[in-house]
């Protein structure tokens, strides 16, 4: 073919060509998104959750995005990036032909795609414009995208817009989201180092990651500083001296172990007011009623007690059996790697970008070496291996990764096998050998950093004088001291107010919120056992009842039904022990079942039920005698509040869990004062109308007929008229209050708190002393050992703890509420109570205090074995005592009621 020819041909192919495109570029182009404006950028940025100290606790986010102002962003880190991905930026007009031209020669003599062409403009128009479908069409739509972008938008708009939206590895998106995740700092502190790190991430932020690929990132790092002095940002000093300089990279700050279950039960709430988009999307900033660090004192209390709670039940194995000696070195190997990370949140980025040796295991110790590695601390639990049984010396010897420890049998005599029969301390292990084999792998606690043994000590010690001891045929000084552990199958739960605020300050929903996410502290009702007699005993005292009313503590039996449908029930004490007459406040302080059950049958279960919801209990109730011994199942947020509502003078307690949510600008309010109430509006709404049926409508809540009558009828009859001439007290009149937060009167309440006050200093909780300071409170413990329960309180803090298990089975023997739950309430109040003044509860007006006789609860004499100092209604406070009136009429309250 002639060469005129073969020109016409290819002029006719480009004519061709062009024209295609140009129909291409006309028919995308009417098709294109709107042309995106400053304005319109709206993209998902994180919520932040802060405790009421403004500490950040927790995040909510489908893109962990922190939009930050052009202004802010330091000029080195745009010219890094500029440097890395787009050298003509601020040349070209969205589509650099050169580099495009550049990248396919590079992927043609490659034969796959080593390098992009993509200006920085083009991969804004991508994130925020199209989809990332790999196709020529898109590529055309993108070219034609930055165009126009760079006709609307400034340099600057652009580059905010791309270094707000770019990912940036390990969930972050946005320069201000990866200068926290990587170096926990704000961008505008960041230095040209940490800088070029960033801006090598874009194009691969896997392959390139610090954390990940700590000698890539160096390279690539290095790669970016070089680009900058070749591009006249910074000088080849600079670059070499920011090269040379070591960078601390952190891990990913991990939330997930902070407040778990609080800050899931904020995120329902929000959802359910604003919607999953404004919580997930929008930047939110959420304030909370959470306490930090008394958050963190109420996980650890929880997870300790637990733990202690777990080894009194038994020994359930050990994890595995390792027989070869290969898989125990690789088991070590792995598991120091794991526990370095773990121990070192952040990785030093070498110098030299040279692969380091990875170094391999060193079981051999060498003199003067440390026992504790630094990848180890006191106080930690990790898995180990058993090496070696010494069942002669009580010993067992376990390697952790590079260092051995011991166990001294003392460390380990709970691990029987489980058996809820019995007392823990009945079937104490003496032989390790019975437990363990070598080659087990089990949980252990750092104990101390040399092994010390009281028991060998003493069994070592010479019986006379001048005598050497029998020396040791190891050195135990170069072990760590080792404890056997296992991790916990029960469960528990913890829920803190503070009492002038209202916040709820603690929440712990279970032992481990990966294995469960379960909110126990709002979603689990158990039986409550002898807890609810501090609701029993206030119904009482709102009946005429005081703390020197006589009781019979004394066998009794209810019958009910006939013939061979007749059933029998024969309350029983906690020990199967009868005491005779006893005090109203005797019986609540030893927490005994038949004076409570007796003192119901006389107040009236119907009555006991109403001041029960009264107090915002609103679980379905047993309506019989055995309610006022905690045979309902309540939540520990329903019974913690109730019982809050006694070291309030009687008022009732909102649980703040909210305190505030503003936009991202912190400017609009979106919601405030949010309270846990909020999440059983319709059963409180409920009660409140069973007390003021008026409010039924304004509350949403529907009256039945039966009911509207039964209240119309009640409203319509007399007072009951006493033998004094005046009404007797009911409920109208009791709850009679002209705050609608005044539930019961303030001299009720104080009444039993004062009560609440005996059980701690001379009854079920006498461990609560140990907190050194006035409190009051109620241990509970069910029929069998299902449930452990103590609520307790100070002036300030109110705190309630259950522990159990979720499939509802024993705990074990003589696991009371005394034994389980008490502790870790008194754990964690140390901790909250700490920098609060030791104040007792205040006494309202209308209260007086007697000396009585612990005995006979007349005022105290000098016959009386012991006295004690009781709190009184004013005029309702004992006159006389055994000396003075030895004839008195038998007090009413004393009347055996089995007869």
């Amino acid at each position: 073919m002639k060469t005129k020819n073969i020109v016409g041909f290819v002029l006719i192919i480009l004519f061709l060509t062009m024209a295609v495109a140009a129909f291409s570029f006309f028919s995308m182009s009417a098709n294109l998104p709107r042309m995106i404006t400053l304005e319109d950028y709206k993209p998902l940025v994180v919520s932040q959750v802060f405790s009421r100290d403004g500490q950040k606790f927790g995040e909510f986010f489908r893109e962990k995005r922190i939009v930050i102002p052009y202004k802010k962003i330091p000029i080195q880190l745009v010219h890094a990036f500029i440097s890395a991905e787009d050298s003509h930026f601020f040349e070209h007009k969205g589509i650099n032909f050169s580099a495009i031209a550049r990248a396919a020669f590079a992927n043609m003599k490659a034969g796959h795609s080593v390098q992009g062409g993509s200006t920085i403009t083009q991969q804004v128009a991508k994130s925020l414009m199209l989809t990332p479908e790999k196709k020529l069409s898109r590529k055309i739509k993108e070219a034609v995208l930055a165009y126009r972008m760079e006709k609307h938008l400034k340099k600057e708009d652009i580059l905010y817009l791309y270094l707000n939206q770019i990912y940036l590895g390990h969930g972050a998106y946005g320069v201000e989201a990866a200068a926290e995740n990587y170096y926990r700092k704000h961008v505008e502190d960041l230095t040209l180092a940490e800088c070029a790190i960033l801006a090598g991430l874009p194009q691969a932020p896997g392959k390139y990651s610090p954390l990940l690929n700590p000698v890539r990132a160096k390279e690539r790092q290095l790669y970016v500083l070089n680009r900058m002095a070749e591009e006249g940002y910074i000088t080849k000093a600079d670059a070499k001296k920011a090269g040379a300089e070591e960078i601390k990279v952190y891990f990913t700050e991990a939330f997930e172990d902070v407040a778990p279950y609080y800050k899931e039960t904020v995120r329902q709430f929000l959802v359910q007011l604003l919607g999953e988009e404004k919580v997930l999307d929008e930047g939110i900033r959420i304030t909370t009623g959470m306490d930090l660090k008394k958050q963190i004192a109420a996980q650890e209390s929880i997870a300790k007690n637990l733990r202690e709670l777990d080894k009194r039940q038994g020994f359930r194995g050990v994890k595995k059996n390792l027989s070869k000696a290969e898989d125990i070195a690789g088991f070590l190997l792995k598991q120091r790697d794991d526990l370095i990370t773990k121990k070192l949140p952040y990785r030093i980025i070498p110098i030299e970008p040279k692969e380091p040796a990875k170094r391999p295991l060193d079981l051999n110790r060498k003199p003067g070496t440390p026992n504790m590695p630094p990848y180890l601390k006191v106080g930690q639990i990790t898995d180990g291996v058993v090496t070696k049984i010494d069942s002669k010396q009580g010993l067992v010897t376990v390697r952790i990764a590079e260092v051995q420890g011991m166990i001294d049998i003392d460390d380990m005599n709970w691990a029987r096998k489980p058996d809820p029969t019995k007392y823990w301390s009945e079937v104490l292990v003496k032989d390790p050998a019975k437990v363990l084999n070598v080659g087990d792998v089990i949980e252990v606690k750092v104990k101390s950093e040399k092994f010390v043994s009281a028991r060998l000590d003493k069994a070592n010690k010479p019986a006379k004088k001048n005598v050497k001891a029998p020396a040791a045929p190891v050195n135990f000084a170069e072990y760590l001291g080792l404890s056997l552990e296992q991790e916990p199958i029960a469960e528990g739960a913890l829920l803190s107010f503070d009492l002038e605020t209202q916040e709820v300050i603690a929440m712990v929903g279970g032992g481990n919120y990966e294995r469960s996410e379960y909110n126990r502290a709002l979603q689990a009702a158990r039986q409550t056992g002898s807890a609810f007699k501090a609701v029993a005993y206030a119904a009482a005292l709102d009946k005429g009842f005081a703390a020197n009313s006589v009781i019979t503590d004394s066998p009794i039996v209810y019958e009910e039904g006939e013939g061979q449908e007749l059933k029998k029930w024969k309350p029983g004490n906690f020990e199967n022990k009868f005491s005779g007459d006893v005090l109203f406040r005797t019986a609540l302080i030893k927490s005994l079942n038949i004076p409570t059950v007796k003192i119901t049958e006389k107040v009236g279960v119907e009555w006991l039920a109403k001041y029960a919801r009264r107090l915002g209990i609103f679980s379905p109730l047993n309506m019989d005698f055995t309610m006022a011994l905690g045979s309902s199942s309540v939540t520990l947020y329903e019974m913690t509040k109730a019982l809050s509502t006694y070291p309030r003078a009687g008022k009732r307690l909102h649980p703040l869990l909210i305190k505030k949510v503003t936009d991202a600008s912190g400017q609009t309010t979106l919601a405030e004062n949010v309270t846990l109430d909020k999440k059983f509006e319709k059963e409180l709404n409920k009660l409140e109308v069973e007390f003021h049926p008026e409010l039924a409508a304004s509350l949403g809540v529907e009256i039945d007929e039966k009911t509207a009558a039964k209240n119309a009828a009640a409203a319509a009859k007399p007072p009951e008229m006493g033998p004094d001439g005046k009404p007797k007290a009911d409920a109208n009149s009791v709850f009679n209050f002209t705050s609608p937060d005044q539930l019961i009167s303030p001299q009720t309440a104080y009444l039993i708190t004062h009560l609440m006050k005996g059980v701690v200093l001379e009854g079920t909780g006498f461990k609560a002393k140990a907190l050194n300071r006035p409190s009051a409170g109620k241990t509970g413990t069910t029929s069998g050992y299902y449930d452990a329960w103590y609520i307790g309180f100070t002036p300030q803090i109110s705190t309630g703890v259950w522990m159990g298990f979720d499939d509802e089975k024993p705990l074990g023997r003589l696991e009371t509420g005394a034994t389980s739950a008490l502790p870790a309430w008194l754990d964690y109040m140390q901790v909250a109570s700490e920098g609060t003044p030791a104040l007792d509860f205040a006494v309202p007006p209308g209260i007086v205090f007697a000396n009585i006789d612990a005995e006979t609860g007349k005022l105290a004499s000098t016959k009386s074995k012991k006295a004690v100092r009781e709190a009184f209604r004013e005029g309702a406070e004992p006159t006389s005592n055994t000396e003075t009136s030895p004839n008195e009429e038998k007090n009413f309250f004393k009347e055996d009621l089995s007869d």
